[in-house]
């Protein structure tokens, strides 16, 4: 397992985070590009992670 590995995971899950705040604010300001945009970003981040994730457990069981 590499050393930088948890930390680029927790920067995923920063990333993610800001994705969900941001909408909250684009919601708060009724600024639909910035919904969708958000939205977008969000999913993109959260299927980055689930697919960083499934990778490093298929290579974990196969080893």
């Amino acid at each position: 397992m590499n050393k930088f590995q948890p930390l680029f995971f927790f920067m995923i899950a920063l990333l993610a985070t800001a994705a969900m705040i941001s909408i909250g604010i684009a919601i708060a300001y009724r600024h639909v590009p910035a919904i969708v945009a958000s939205i977008v970003a969000l999913f993109a981040v959260m299927g980055l992670g689930f697919s960083l994730k499934r990778k490093k457990k298929n290579a974990l069981t196969i080893r």
